[in-house]
């Protein structure tokens, strides 16, 4: 015999979801640069007795900063292109 009355399944409590968190929008604004305009003439030059500026550097010294540079640059530069290769999928440059 078949019942002639189903009892409805309780309700089930379904747990709210959390709400998003917000979206935050940055704006950024360009920094203002300040323009130089360099006339015609040389400046003068500073007197035998003054000390050079802090961030004058002497020929060698740059010398030796390029060569110290050119190694961690050329590697950061030789992973960025094979990156950029592997993203286009031409791992080896073929013809060059």
């Amino acid at each position: 015999m078949v019942p002639a009355a189903t009892a409805a399944p309780a309700p089930r409590a379904v747990p709210k979801a959390a709400p998003a968190p917000r979206a935050t929008t940055v704006t950024r604004t360009a920094a203002a640069t300040p323009s130089v305009q360099r006339s015609g003439a040389t400046p003068a030059a500073a007197p035998a007795g003054a000390p050079l500026p802090a961030d004058a550097e002497s020929p060698t010294q740059l010398d030796e900063l390029a060569r110290r540079l050119v190694t961690p640059l050329s590697r950061l530069l030789r992973a960025e292109l094979r990156a950029d290769r592997e993203r286009v999928g031409r791992l080896r440059d073929h013809g060059r």
